[in-house]
């Protein structure tokens, strides 16, 4: 055994204690599972439902759990280790167990709306969870069972028996003496009407007397009875006022403290919830001013980037018709087909994907400058430097890109025949002859392939 929470843990003297936490890991594989074996031995010892304690595991380690109320089965899905658990256990100890005014763990969860908070039996102050936890949700969807002990249902079935025994009795004499005042009336009364005329005042006067002493004991005759049963009665109601007035004045004095204490405690969370608004405030101005110096060095740096490393940006985030203006509105060296260099270089070399998947998939950029047979070639020649000097150990790509071109309708074949039989025509973008060369043997293949489809269309004509 142990004494419950940490604060306690050197005290030898002190008597709210619970069993030390047993945790066994079971199966393996995706089936692994802790089962905490004395679960219930420690609940009953903190004067909490089992399933509250597990259900915290669950919500600290985001794990499932699963609880059997016949066997007391108690299991938390994952392999987790004693020491964790254990300090998961005095997390809920402090915030759900212990008083948070005397440190003391005898205390009652109780419900009122949406809220819960804990009773302190030994001082009487009154601790407002926080309502954020996750456990709250399952509290307040499983409330729990408040049952009293035995010694106190006895105490509180005797108490309300002795109350009842002592009204019937209150009414009994009640009852008994408006009789005996009755009887003592009439009695009177027939005297009177049987004594003579000489009697008449005097039997009157007495009367009078009589009556008027009656009158003025009316209500109190019983403080005149000194039976052991009007005795006891008497006491009974005395002690019982009393014991009224004194609970009375101490529950006021309880519920002004606690009052007191709660606007305390709403006024500093209150605080707290103003500071940190601030904090969140500054913190998302200090962050958009942080984007909005990235951005504009970003804006910088492209500007004064080279043309191909501008262009790769914004294909990575803008739409076709940005790329194209901006793609239109460049000045550089070789006129139309130092634009298609930029282009090709910037999005067929931008990566190890196939050129000609990349080709396809950005058809619709590729297709705003292949109106004309002068915008084909332009593209043409692009390839060219691309292939010869950009990127030369991907000239393997050459003839696929060149065939890809072909099929999307991009580049006529007329086009490509003119191109291939010009050799100088990569001098605009001051592609080498040998690399010329090197390119057109590379797409050699597709060249013939289109003369032999332009030949056949010139015999069937």
């Amino acid at each position: 055994m142990q004494n419950i929470g940490a604060a306690n843990a050197d005290d030898a003297f002190y008597r709210y204690k619970m069993p030390k936490l047993q945790a066994k890991i079971e199966g393996r594989g995706n089936g692994i599972k802790t089962n905490i074996v004395n679960n219930v031995e420690i609940a009953k010892a903190l004067e909490r439902p089992p399933e509250y304690v597990l259900k915290y595991y669950g919500c600290e380690l985001g794990a499932q759990t699963n609880f059997d109320k016949h066997s007391g089965t108690s299991i938390v899905n994952g392999a987790h280790d004693t020491r964790k658990l254990s300090e998961l256990l005095e997390a809920f100890i402090k915030k759900y167990v212990c008083c948070y005014s005397c440190s003391n763990p005898e205390t009652q969860i109780k419900l009122k709306k949406e809220c819960i908070y804990l009773k302190c039996k030994a001082c009487g102050f009154v601790s407002d969870i926080d309502p954020r936890h996750k456990l709250n949700t399952f509290i307040l969807k499983n409330p729990p069972e408040n049952k009293l002990k035995k010694e106190e249902q006895k105490l509180k079935k005797a108490e309300e028996e002795r109350v009842k025994d002592a009204e019937a009795l209150g009414e009994k004499e009640k009852k008994k003496d408006k009789k005996d005042k009755k009887d003592k009336k009439d009695k009177k009364k027939s005297k009177k009407d049987d004594g003579d005329d000489g009697n008449v005042e005097d039997n009157a006067s007495k009367d009078e007397d009589a009556s008027s002493s009656d009158d003025a004991n009316d209500g109190v005759v019983w403080m005149t009875d000194t039976s052991a049963e009007a005795a006891k009665r008497r006491a009974h109601e005395q002690l019982t006022a009393a014991t009224a007035a004194l609970v009375t004045l101490g529950n006021m004095e309880a519920e002004q403290e606690a009052a007191r204490r709660k606007l305390e405690r709403e006024a500093k969370r209150a605080a707290e919830e103003e500071a940190r608004k601030k904090d969140d405030e500054a913190k998302r101005a200090a962050e958009e001013a942080a984007e909005k110096l990235a951005a504009e060095a970003q804006a910088a740096a492209l500007s004064s980037a080279d043309p191909v490393v501008r262009l790769r940006s914004l294909l990575a985030d803008k739409d076709a018709p940005t790329i194209v203006k901006e793609l239109k509105s460049m000045t550089v060296e070789g006129g139309m087909a130092g634009k298609m260099r930029i282009l090709y270089e910037a999005a067929l070399g931008a990566s190890d994907t196939k050129m000609d998947s990349v080709l396809k998939a950005r058809k619709n950029i590729f297709a705003q400058f292949a109106q004309d047979a002068q915008n084909q070639l332009a593209q043409l020649i692009a390839m060219e430097h691309l292939f010869a000097v950009a990127l030369p150990g991907r000239i393997k790509e050459a003839p696929y890109v060149l065939k890809m071109l072909y099929e999307l309708d991009l580049i006529e074949e007329d086009v490509v025949l003119a191109w291939a039989r010009k050799a100088d025509a990569g001098r605009i973008l001051s592609v080498p002859a040998d690399g010329s060369r090197a390119v057109r043997k590379a797409v050699a293949q597709v060249v013939e392939w289109l003369q032999q489809q332009e030949d056949d269309d010139e015999e069937e004509d």
